[in-house]
């Protein structure tokens, strides 16, 4: 059985909250499951990544503020539940 190589994006919504206590209002550009580079500039980050990890893809997201991922936590939690309720 193949091992499952991490996808960049799960990880990056997987841990945003986590990414958010360090990151915030930053771009991160992530290989696999790993932070390689983060900034205020995205095309500075991403030509970091790529200079560290030149045939690897590379994932890039801003970090939300804190507040705004409030938000979208709260959405999210809203939404999760109307869909359950939706199916039974």
């Amino acid at each position: 059985m193949k091992k499952r190589i991490p996808d960049s994006y799960e990880y990056f919504v997987r841990n945003l909250h986590t990414l958010a206590d360090r990151y915030e209002g930053e771009y991160v550009a992530i290989v696999r499951d790993k932070i390689v580079a983060h900034g205020k500039d995205a095309k500075v980050v991403y030509d970091a990544a790529q200079e560290r990890y030149p045939h690897d893809r590379i994932f890039i997201g801003q970090v939300p503020l804190k507040e705004a991922l409030v938000l979208w936590f709260m959405h999210h939690s809203l939404s999760l539940g109307r869909d359950r309720e939706l199916s039974e």
